[in-house]
């Protein structure tokens, strides 16, 4: 399929570990905040992964995300890195100043996130870390009649008829390792086409 490219020789390998002071010291007050309803420090973990870049070469990258949930984080990561499903790049939002719209114009796929949803004053699935953001310019968020999408990049993957590297879409097989492992598929949304959201909800 188009979305896809051949895996690298390089073995898959992934490690979850705590938040280091150093990390944390990033995060507090940037992507986690001092607030009854964020997750603790404890409750949340750094899972580092190796994934499939642009270029088709192993890269390395690291997500932040809850932490019972951090085995089926690394267990998607090596299912996507199996069938060559590259990722432009994989990091903490906190390299973007926690900023949504900066994290996704430069197609990162993040995780954690304290943060409401974008309009509302309602906790999003990021604020609990269990929810990634995939590739977000290949697969934009669309709002229906597709004259309102962010980021601006993902103009150019309005069609989805026209699948490329790094596109998410229904069917194929993405879609299909979503399913098997239990993860929610933004773009199945009536209300919103989120092609870049999964959240994890079979547990």
């Amino acid at each position: 399929m188009g979305a896809l490219l051949p895996r690298p020789s390089a073995p898959f390998v992934a490690r979850v570990g705590d938040l280091d002071d150093a990390m944390f010291a990033r995060m507090n007050g940037c992507s986690w905040k001092d607030d009854p309803r964020c997750p603790p420090r404890v409750a949340l973990a750094r899972v580092a992964v190796r994934h499939v870049d642009m270029a088709g070469r192993a890269a390395d990258g690291a997500l932040v995300v809850a932490r019972p949930i951090a085995g089926e984080v690394v267990a998607l990561f090596a299912r996507l890195f199996a069938i060559g499903f590259p990722l432009a790049r994989v990091a903490p939002v906190d390299v973007h100043g926690a900023d949504d719209d900066r994290s996704m114009a430069a197609d990162n796929t993040s995780a954690f996130n304290f943060r409401v949803i974008a309009g509302t004053d309602i906790l999003s699935q990021h604020a609990r870390g269990t929810a990634i953001d995939l590739n977000p310019v290949e697969n934009p968020m669309v709002w229906p009649g597709a004259e309102k999408f962010v980021p601006p990049g993902g103009a150019a993957y309005l069609d989805r008829r026209d699948v490329r590297p790094g596109m998410i879409v229904r069917p194929g097989p993405v879609t299909a390792i979503f399913d098997e492992l239990g993860w929610e598929w933004g773009g199945d949304w009536r209300h919103v086409a989120d092609l870049h959201h999964i959240a994890f909800v079979r547990g």
